[in-house]
């Protein structure tokens, strides 16, 4: 059990430094950057130890890897262009079952965080988690503004 989780470190410490040397050499958006940072961010903010962090970050990704899929089914409907009345009332209501089944996913997902952490821990991950979305979401207007003004 020591080995796996110095291999998780290792490999943590890893994606992290790979992810500063990799946005340094551009700007451009990578998933694993974003991935790495948004981890250092909660395990700083929410003070998680190493040992929390290997049992923590498995599960968010795993929850994080079923929303995704949900959000994507969902984008798909969103393209759809329904003709007739009922067919936009079945996209409408599909997609209503969709947010239900992303948050029933969330709710899941924090009753299993809160088997592992303490409820203040997992609550200051989801505030570090939201701090963080809206820092990269400024962050990217920003350049994007900077980017309009050259």
């Amino acid at each position: 059990m020591k080995m796996k989780r110095l291999i998780f470190l290792i490999a943590l410490l890893t994606i992290f430094l790979s992810g500063i040397s990799a946005q340094q050499k551009q700007k451009r958006f990578t998933r694993e950057r974003f991935q790495a940072e948004l981890e250092q961010y909660i395990t700083k903010k929410a003070c998680l130890t190493p040992n929390e962090a290997s049992k923590f970050f498995p599960l968010y990704n795993e929850m994080k890897s079923k929303q995704q899929a949900l959000h994507g089914e969902m984008k798909s409907l969103k393209r759809i262009k329904p003709t007739s009345d009922s067919e936009c009332k079945k996209n409408i209501l599909k997609r209503d079952e969709f947010e239900i089944e992303i948050k029933n996913i969330q709710k899941t997902y924090h009753e299993k965080f809160m088997k592992i952490l303490s409820a203040k821990k997992v609550y200051d991950i989801l505030k570090a988690e939201d701090r963080f979305h809206r820092q990269m979401f400024k962050r990217t207007a920003n350049r994007n503004r900077n980017k309009k003004k050259d």
